[in-house]
């Protein structure tokens, strides 16, 4: 391949050139000269920085599915041992599912020409259904987890492994109200069936159709390595959407972040490699610093052979590895021998800021502020909430995917089993979309927004609520990660019990403003 830009001549550049090859000719030399001087400088293949720069234009899958395999292996590895790693991954999970979300069914009274009380009624009916269903573990296939527990499996199996599969399957139980549980499938049996490769029509396991649409999943029986399994694999074809368009099977990944794309890396992908180095790093250091702080010396004789009776107990014909002696040992010298002090010089005192420097290197490599990845909050105030703010940021859209690929879904086919088993009144639910769309309505609470100043943020959703730019709804739910309504029939509670008792002090306390805090220093 050339390393110069060369201009293409084209089609009226060849009608030109036939009719005046010298007028043809001095246009061809001017599109050249243009194509050398004018594009991007990351494109030229001229320079010495990116001479041995080689990449290729490929697809998405091209470019990510060969290297599927080791990515996760590598990621996992790093999240078994690695500190760093660990806290990429499971500072995301505790901020986009925590506990769990809470779900409060909103149905659309106008659409389906319902009273108020009546809403209200089918919508209270509707939350105890979805409670007594997410919070037995026969929600779980294996009946291990409850729903919340499997939010979390999901989530985290997303960021390590870079996708996961939810099945939806149907197991009746004595004594359960509805037969619906979840199958969670780790990515690494979603694949080909015998080893097919890759191509149009089915890659990385998933089957697609004329529109590039998944059709089904091919699922394999076990992992290809498993504790006492050997023989073959064997497949098989899970259809990803039923008879009447719902889905069979959920497909949890991150951001999808170019079309076609079938499959998806881990979060730690762009990092793996300054991960491992650092945790290298650090291992030297330590093991360095522990040999510094032993007693450890150097054997000096007038015959220079003081090491030949070590190699000689030890039995060593190559290089010995380091012994740590215990702290404080003291040694008996034999004639003529004496003793020279070993300073290695550790700890390092660039250890600190290089590590922290790799660390935000990490942290912007999984979208992760570094202040909460080394759960270390040195800097002002000002800094810290600008931390927690763009986490924030991509912990919201972190969220409302989960929403949408696994909560609201699992929440529609568990309604859907209850009004088909009649558990739930819903006319026209399975003969009008619309209908069975205005059903379905909820809203979906999460975790409560992390904070660092209680009476600043209270003094502010204050504001924000006398302006009418917020609502209690979302007030409660960010902060405290709970549903108003229910917060509300608590407080009822309490204040109608507080009155029986005779207790005159008031539930809600007179709002005091906050002393100002100083301001804080940069």
């Amino acid at each position: 391949m050339s390393r110069r830009r060369r201009a293409t001549p084209t089609a009226l550049d060849r009608v030109i050139g036939a009719i005046s090859p010298t007028m043809g000719l001095r246009r061809l030399q001017a599109r050249q000269a243009l194509a050398l001087v004018s594009g991007y400088e990351g494109g030229r293949r001229g320079r010495r920085a990116t001479e041995e720069w080689r990449t290729a234009a490929a697809s998405a899958n091209a470019d990510t599915l060969p290297d599927l395999e080791v990515l996760r292996a590598r990621s996992r590895d790093l999240y078994r041992n690695d500190p760093l790693a660990r806290s990429a991954i499971n500072t995301p999970v505790t901020h986009v599912v925590g506990t769990g979300h809470v779900v409060r069914p909103e149905i659309d009274a106008d659409m389906l020409g319902l009273t108020p009380e009546a809403k209200a009624d089918w919508e209270r009916r509707a939350r105890a259904v979805w409670r007594d269903w997410a919070g037995s573990v026969d929600a779980d296939l294996t009946r291990t987890q409850t729903f919340a527990e499997l939010e979390d499996l999901g989530q985290r199996s997303v960021r390590l492994s870079g996708d996961v599969l939810v099945i939806l399957r149907f197991r009746p139980r004595p004594g359960r109200l509805l037969a619906t549980t979840l199958q969670m499938v780790e990515a690494d049996r979603v694949s080909n069936p015998t080893g097919m490769r890759d191509g149009p029509r089915l890659a990385g396991g998933v089957e697609l159709d004329d529109d590039g649409a998944p059709l089904a999943y091919h699922v394999s029986d076990r992992h290809m390595i498993d504790l006492g399994r050997t023989g073959g694999l064997n497949w098989t074809r899970v259809p990803a959407w039923a008879a009447d368009g719902s889905r069979n099977v959920l497909h949890l990944h991150g951001v999808r972040e170019r079309p076609d794309m079938t499959r998806y890396v881990p979060d730690l992908a762009p990092v793996i490699e300054t991960l491992k180095q650092r945790s290298r790093y650090a291992e030297a250091e330590l093991m360095a610093a522990v040999v510094n702080a032993c007693f450890a010396i150097g054997l000096r004789t007038e015959e220079g052979d003081g090491s030949e009776g070590l190699e000689a107990a030890a039995g060593a014909t190559a290089a010995l590895p380091i012994r740590i002696t215990e702290p404080g040992q003291i040694f008996d010298l034999g004639p003529n021998e004496a003793v020279e002090s070993f300073t290695p010089g550790r700890p390092s005192a660039a250890f600190e800021p290089f590590i922290s420097a790799l660390a935000q290197e990490v942290g912007a490599g999984v979208d992760l502020p570094h202040e909460l990845l080394t759960k270390a909050f040195n800097a002002s105030y000002s800094a810290s909430r600008a931390a927690i703010e763009m986490a924030w940021a991509t912990f919201r859209g972190a969220r409302r995917r989960h929403v949408v690929q696994f909560c609201q879904p699992v929440y529609e086919a568990v309604i859907a089993e209850a009004v088909a088993r009649r558990v739930l009144d819903a006319p026209g639910f399975f003969g009008d979309p619309l209908r069975r769309r205005a059903w379905l309505g909820a809203t979906w609470m999460g975790p409560a927004r992390p904070t660092i100043d209680p009476a600043k943020d209270a003094t502010a959703d204050r504001a924000y609520l006398d302006m009418g730019a917020t609502t209690r709804t979302r007030i409660v739910a960010e902060r405290f990660g709970e549903d108003w309504e229910a917060v509300e029939a608590r407080l009822a509670d309490e204040a109608a019990r507080r009155l029986a008792d005779g207790v005159a002090t008031p539930v809600h306390a007179a709002a005091s403003t906050p002393a100002a805090n100083p301001e804080d220093s940069e």
